[in-house]
């Protein structure tokens, strides 16, 4: 089980840890209504956050809730700037505690890894396997909706046995119930810590190698395709008795027809951008171009262009006309 970490809420309310989580909350936010209020008297808010965590008094305010529809259709909820500044301050001290416990196969919302980092390992997986060779692709059903609120704390319990950071815990995530929310800090870091049992039983109990992992988004090769659905089987059966989640695909294919990870189709030799995210962007462009919206088109295009860049996209950023670049210029990521 390893080290268990008492005493921990002296270092999420120290006040070099409150200002790192307020600068942290702030990227990106600066315009924000909530984040100008608070900026006015910061020391000040920051004092009284810090006494509210420590006590055990804080509670975070009713989160602002919309729909998003690109690329599926999901709820995001969308805290007050204090909210995310003590969800900040909790996961600049557990973060780390969580995150030296995670394979290096693992890749969503880690330091210095990432979408990028995931699909080049994965293509120099495939380099060196050689062909024939076949991938697992599987995919679990609405992955933080179905998440189990007591199993997560379980798994959190497991590190961390000071009851002011657990008591923290609850008041941000209560151990009841079903799902946490899309768009929290907490929960990119609960929801890998709940795909790191799959990552376990793959690499430990299994001894399979040859594995990546983002989130919910799970590929394995092999040789063998037997040995493949064989396993996704096992999987599945592992992630519904332990984590109650559900695969909601899953396929064998070989690598001849490239595999689908992280919006690029991939092969041993090349990438490109999957149909799907080409036709998203397409539409997009056309959306904003038809508003006159510059600068969201602008804030879309340095995105979506860093991104279609690291596949072989040449042929593709010609089709589309870019003179949008001059516009995505205007607009670093």
């Amino acid at each position: 089980m390893g080290k268990k970490h008492r005493n921990l809420i002296g270092l999420i309310t120290a006040p070099e840890n409150l200002r790192a989580a307020y600068r942290l909350a702030a990227r990106g936010k600066r315009m924000t209504p909530s984040y100008l209020e608070f900026k006015e008297f910061a020391e000040v808010h920051l004092g009284e956050l810090a006494e509210e965590l420590a006590t055990g008094a804080y509670r975070p305010a009713p989160p602002r809730t919309f729909t998003v529809f690109e690329p599926k259709r999901r709820q995001i909820e969308a805290l007050s700037f204090r909210d995310r500044v003590a969800q900040h301050a909790l996961v600049g001290v557990i973060g780390p505690i969580f995150e030296a416990t995670f394979l290096p196969r693992t890749f969503a919302c880690r330091p210095g890894l990432g979408v990028h980092a995931g699909v080049r390992v994965l293509q120099s997986d495939m380099r060196r396997m050689g062909e024939p060779l076949y991938a697992l692709k599987t995919d679990f059903s609405k992955y933080f909706h179905s998440i189990d609120r007591a199993v997560l704390h379980g798994l959190i319990r497991k590190k961390i046995t000071c009851r002011a950071t657990l008591a923290l815990v609850d008041a941000i995530t209560p151990s009841d119930g079903k799902g946490i929310p899309i768009g929290s800090l907490t929960s990119q870091l609960y929801a890998n810590l709940y795909g790191a049992q799959v990552d376990q039983y793959l690499q430990l109990d299994r001894g399979v190698k040859m594995w990546v992992r983002y989130m919910d988004d799970i590929v394995v090769l092999d040789r063998d395709p037997a040995r493949l659905r064989a396993l996704s089987a096992d999987m599945a059966a592992l992630a519904w008795d332990r984590l109650g989640l559900r695969f909601s695909k899953w396929s064998v294919q070989p690598i001849s027809r490239g595999v689908n990870f992280l919006g690029y189709r991939i092969w041993p030799t090349h990438k490109l951008l999957r149909r799907q995210s080409v036709a998203r962007a397409r539409r997009v462009i056309r959306h904003l171009s038809g508003r006159g919206d510059h600068e969201r088109l602008g804030r879309f295009l340095a995105a979506w262009l860093g991104h279609a860049r690291w596949a072989d996209s040449h042929n593709l950023l010609r089709s589309l006309n870019l003179e949008y670049a001059d516009v995505a210029a205007q607009y670093p990521r």
